[in-house]
């Protein structure tokens, strides 16, 4: 079963997170993310890390890409 994760429903499940904590880091599944990327609102919110081009932060919070397929975790 495919889980739907688009650029709307990952804004929601971060608002829904930062009314509890302060997310740190969006784990992401490599195809979940594939995905994302073909979306221009959420390319127009990634940035790089100075020290280390290969991290990338969406609205501020760090992604972490995982070998899962489609997966989508805030922490």
């Amino acid at each position: 079963m495919e889980m739907v994760i688009d650029l709307k429903e990952l804004n929601k499940r971060i608002k829904e997170f930062k009314e509890q904590a302060e997310p740190q880091k969006l784990v992401i599944g490599y195809k979940t993310y594939s995905k994302l990327m073909k979306e221009e609102g959420f390319v127009e919110k990634l940035s790089k890390d100075i020290s280390d081009p290969m991290v990338r932060y969406y609205k501020n919070i760090r992604i972490q890409l995982v070998t899962e397929k489609h997966l989508l975790e805030i922490e």
